[in-house]
């Protein structure tokens, strides 16, 4: 059976729409993969939605404590992963999910409550997990390799730099921008002849009226609702940008341009501290405390600063392009589970056995026969002292681990499917096949890696193996880690 997602997440012109945004994000980056229903609240501004999920809204009359008890009433835990992002996702919800049996992740960028959710995302800068209390379980994605941003936002993020003069300003202060700082700052910007044109970017819960009075002026370009590929196609036109620290500010910096950013929310100061600590952004402060004379005076600066370029590199080593995989893997690592060989899969494992870098990485790198293969395979299945798994990733065949028992002694040897590669997979694999061995089996494990695999190093020391010692194998100069039952 395969798992599919519920993303759950609220927005309106009171608390926002950054939280939906956020995992409108990670739909896209899902969404070829997973199945998935989008849960709301009654509250939430519906018309930003896109109308091609298949959406659920949570009846007015559904409180938050009894909301876990509405969702597994319609979701079988069995068959979902909630995908959360909301401040009031506290500490007593994750828990009361967590005891329905549901797997969670959670999208979390201040830090305050007690963690239950298996894995936690947090995109900001510069995170340490200590900074969490949470449950032995808990996996942390910290950083900006983890950041929520869309595929387009991420292609821009891989291509190279390039500087430009500065004539074209992009504006943008989220959904509802409560103290109107779309209509302050392009006031300020209008007062600078070097702009000949200003993109103001307004959300769905925009509600004041003055900025489209400044449409007079032909220099004023007003976007409403912009989806995704108009927004890159503005910021891509645009070579000075003023925006908030919230995901947007990482949109900015993946298609790269100096920018004056700061904050007006509590959840918005540490991406604002780290990327100022980091040279990446110009300093704006506390946006909730501007005026017209605020923003000319910091767009003056920018203006006259030479080494504008400087942070158009710092912003280039933000962002690497990866996001996705990443983000997916995590979500991959929840749907591990295995199944015995057997002669179905002889073509399969064939196959990746000869893929190109596990060739490289055997000890034997010659091209198998399939004639071979075929006889190796077969016996191998057959001997009792041989346990041979298939790892299911989602409930498709994904790899191999195959443990090996000899003289009182076992030896792993793993393999992950091409496709799966770069989703950081291997350790939650090697972690959850040798539990599954010691289950049956007492005897010490014992992996073989060549010293140039660094990769599988640093897998099998996350899965918990330590360094044994190093010798000769084939000729090859190698590192043996070994794990015992008592350390599991």
């Amino acid at each position: 059976m395969k798992k599919k997602l519920i993303f759950r997440a609220d927005g309106n012109s009171d608390t926002g729409l950054g939280h939906l945004y956020r995992l409108f994000a990670l739909v896209e980056m899902l969404k070829d993969d997973y199945s998935f229903t989008f849960i709301s609240s009654n509250s939430s501004t519906i018309s930003v939605i896109p109308k091609s999920y298949s959406i659920e809204l949570i009846p007015k009359k559904i409180s938050i404590n009894d909301e876990p008890i509405w969702i597994v009433n319609k979701f079988n835990p069995k068959e979902y992963i909630i995908i959360a992002d909301g401040y009031h996702f506290i500490s007593s919800y994750q828990k009361h999910l967590k005891s329905l049996g549901f797997s969670l992740i959670y999208i979390d960028d201040l830090y305050n409550e007690y963690m239950y959710a298996d894995i936690v995302i947090n995109h900001s800068p510069n995170l340490d997990k200590s900074i969490y209390k949470a449950k032995d379980y808990t996996k942390f994605a910290l950083g900006t390799k983890y950041a929520l941003l869309r595929p387009l936002f991420l292609k821009e993020a891989a291509k190279n730099l390039k500087e430009e003069k500065i004539d074209t300003a992009f504006v943008c202060f989220g959904g509802s921008d409560k103290y109107n700082l779309s209509f302050i700052a392009t006031q300020a910007l209008l007062e600078k002849d070097i702009f000949k044109t200003i993109y103001v970017v307004l959300g769905a819960a925009y509600e004041h009226k003055e900025i489209f009075n400044l449409l007079d002026n032909n220099k004023v370009k007003i976007v409403r609702n912009a989806s995704e590929t108009e927004m890159v196609k503005i910021m891509k036109q645009s070579n000075f940008a003023i925006s908030p620290a919230s995901t947007i500010l990482y949109e900015l910096c993946c298609v790269k341009m100096p920018i004056l950013s700061g904050y007006y929310v509590e959840n918005q100061k540490n991406i604002y501290k780290q990327l100022i600590k980091s040279n990446t952004i110009y300093k704006g402060g506390d946006f909730s405390k501007y005026s017209k004379l605020e923003f000319t005076v910091k767009i003056n600066e920018i203006i006259n600063d030479k080494n504008r370029f400087e942070m158009l590199k710092q912003q280039k080593k933000l962002f690497d392009g990866r996001n996705k995989n990443r983000i997916l893997g995590l979500v991959n690592s929840l749907n591990i589970s295995f199944i015995k060989a057997s002669e179905e899969h002889v073509k399969q494992i064939y196959d990746w056995s000869n893929d190109k870098l596990v060739r490289r990485h055997s000890y034997n790198r010659a091209k198998i026969e399939y004639d071979n293969h075929v006889s190796w395979f077969n016996k191998k299945i057959r001997n009792n002292q041989v346990l041979f798994l298939i790892i299911l990733i989602n409930n498709t065949p994904s790899g191999i681990v195959r443990f090996e028992i000899d003289n009182k002694e076992t030896t792993i040897g793993i393999l992950i499917s091409k496709k799966y590669r770069g989703q950081s997979l291997a350790v939650d694999v090697l972690k959850k096949a040798t539990n599954k061995y010691f289950l049956k089996y007492h005897y010490p494990i014992f992996a073989y890696i060549k010293k140039t695999n660094i990769a599988s190093v640093k897998s099998f020391e996350g899965a918990g193996y330590m360094l044994y010692k190093e010798e000769v194998v084939s000729s090859i100069n190698s590192f043996i880690y070994k794990i015992e039952k008592k350390n599991v």
